[in-house]
């Protein structure tokens, strides 16, 4: 999961880096939001679920 950000948010930081559009440089951000937002509800109830069971 981690790799995963640090990924997203190095593609971002590499397309700040070459000067790409304001709008390739949010879209890639916002795609990095939401992959984190997922990722993390996903961690969380998969955990949540887990601890309940017993």
């Amino acid at each position: 999961m981690d790799t995963l950000i640090f990924g997203g948010l190095l593609a971002t930081l590499i397309a700040l880096y070459r000067g790409a559009s304001r709008t390739v440089v949010l879209g890639a951000w916002w795609a990095v939001l939401v992959a984190v937002t997922l990722l993390t509800a996903h961690h969380l109830t998969s955990g949540l679920a887990l601890n309940l069971s017993y």
